[in-house]
């Protein structure tokens, strides 16, 4: 039979959100490049691997949900360069949470469209494989894109709410200075493991290859049920 309680659902969304959050004081820790940027490594490892994980937007959209609030919170604790020293701490939330959400969202319905797109692959495995991977992609480009162009609508809402101006030169030094530095290993490292997290924990949770045991156990039984 499958868990379907709330208090089930409330524990399964307290862990997903205390891991992202560990995920993300873990690449605080473990900065060790000597820049002022912090990376996103293993918090982007973990929120796309929770993304996928149940084959379920709503899943997905709480594992963005999740990544951008571990984000707004982590800002109180240790404040990035990026976000500290352009915008005041009302204006964060705008920067951290639409992005990571739109992120996930995203993501997902491009996983959904690529195995529409390989539907004809005999190899379940594989066809998972190739539709996470890309998806990956496509979520850690939307997250790069949607973050920067998120800190530009919110520099603009200050400066028209608060009439102060902000050197485009200054914006634009953080956000080059971010980009060349953690780029490279965020997008190794989410496309060289998520699939494989991701197949792993389906297998340990009996969720299946393709993630939907959990959703198919609960229509068996409502068909008992009804």
């Amino acid at each position: 039979m499958v868990n379907n309680s709330k208090a089930f659902k409330i524990a399964q969304y307290a862990i997903m959100f205390a891991t992202t959050f560990v995920a993300m004081m873990l690449d605080k820790a473990i900065g060790f490049i000597p820049i002022s940027f912090s990376m996103a490594v293993c918090v982007l490892l973990v929120t796309l691997s929770f993304c996928f994980l149940e084959n379920k937007w709503s899943t997905a959209v709480l594992a963005g949900l999740f990544f951008g609030l571990a984000s707004f919170i982590k800002e109180f604790i240790f404040p990035s360069v990026l976000l500290g020293q352009v915008l005041p701490a009302q204006y964060w939330i705008i920067v951290t949470i639409p992005p990571r959400v739109l992120m996930t969202t995203g993501a997902f319905g491009a996983y959904r469209l690529l195995l529409l797109a390989t539907r004809k692959v005999s190899s379940k495995r594989t066809r998972q494989i190739v539709s996470i991977t890309v998806a990956t992609f496509v979520g850690l480009a939307l997250n790069t894109v949607l973050f920067f162009a998120f800190l530009r609508l919110a520099k603009y809402l200050y400066m028209v709410i608060q009439h102060v101006t902000i050197s485009n030169d200054a914006v634009w030094s953080l956000i080059y200075g971010c980009l060349v530095t953690n780029i490279v290993p965020e997008y190794l490292v989410s496309l060289a493991f998520v699939a494989l997290i991701v197949l792993g924990v389906r297998r340990g949770l009996k969720l299946g290859v393709d993630g939907n045991n959990w959703k198919r156990a609960k229509e068996e039984q409502d068909e008992v049920n009804s």
